[in-house]
């Protein structure tokens, strides 16, 4: 992609944390996101809010509870408060996940689920069909807020 494109690709996916530390321990002790930076801006409704690199200058935006960012509920969530079931929440979300490439999804996987993740999708080979077959693979878990992280081994579809 060329630096003058008005698009110069995904820059961050934003979640809020029931539990900051915890959802910040999560993806860094387990998978390995690298912390960049804490900040707040409460006069925007963020009270606390880290940047982890996901790899490749890609962020991984977690607002604590408190906050009420952009396009996120004006309700503050409760770590004490019910949440909202698997099943709710994919009735309700727009995001359905969101992926982290890596060499190994079976290792990752793994990691995730012993640091507290709920599995989804055992570790499973797919043979996709279509105008660019392709063998993928998949594993999907629960983060710790709810949120569904697939981890992917695919092919380069730009050399495709």
């Amino acid at each position: 992609m060329s630096t003058d494109s008005l698009n110069q690709g995904l820059d961050h996916i934003a979640l809020r944390a029931y539990d900051i530390d915890a959802t910040v321990r999560f993806y860094t002790d387990a998978l390995g996101f690298r912390f960049l930076s804490e900040w707040a801006a409460p006069e925007a409704g963020v009270h606390r809010c880290v940047f982890l690199d996901a790899g490749d200058d890609r962020i991984i935006e977690i607002f604590d509870a408190a906050s009420t960012p952009p396009g996120g509920s004006a309700h503050r969530l409760s770590p004490d408060a019910a949440r909202p079931g698997d099943e709710e929440r994919a009735r309700h979300a727009a995001l359905v996940h969101f992926a982290v490439r890596t060499g190994d999804p079976a290792e990752l996987f793994r990691r995730a689920v012993e640091a507290g993740a709920r599995p989804l999708m055992a570790p499973a080979e797919v043979e996709a069909k279509g105008s660019t077959p392709m063998t993928l693979q998949v594993a999907f878990v629960h983060g710790p807020d709810g949120e569904v992280i697939e981890f992917i081994k695919r092919p380069a579809l730009r050399d495709a």
